[in-house]
């Protein structure tokens, strides 16, 4: 299980931490934590956009906003976080809002899986 960094030198928790605190008090905190959650949606909307291609999923992924904006990143040219924060405020929250109803359609289509495998993924959280 990783340490959550508590194994560092002292400084470089005292650092950690002390920048968390600053994001927290200063009120960025949260705005960066949905801009890391937009990211992470992003990235896997294209990873499911490509399986799709290739039949390894149970469908295809439903429409909503998150694919049309997941296939607008150039993963060439910049990581997803950097192109999250290129992304309107509006497009951020309606990614954030359609998130669990689209992975929950995605989840529902993977008949491939049995009952016990994907118990098996949930617990894994």
């Amino acid at each position: 299980m990783p340490d959550a960094g508590l194994s560092l030198s002292p400084d470089a928790m005292r650092s950690r931490a002390l920048e968390t605190l600053a994001s927290l008090v200063g009120g960025t905190f949260w705005e960066k934590m949905r801009i890391e959650a937009a990211a992470r949606i992003i990235v896997t909307a294209r990873r499911v956009a490509l399986l799709a291609e290739t039949e390894a999923l149970g469908g295809p992924p439903p429409a909503g906003v998150i694919l049309p904006i997941a296939a607008r990143w150039d993963a060439g040219a910049m990581t997803a976080n950097e192109f999250a924060e290129t992304l309107e405020t509006a497009e951020v929250v309606a990614i954030l809002e359609e998130a669990p109803a689209w992975a929950e359609t995605v989840w529902g289509q993977q008949t491939q899986l049995s009952e016990r495998e994907k118990a098996r993924l949930l617990h894994r959280l």
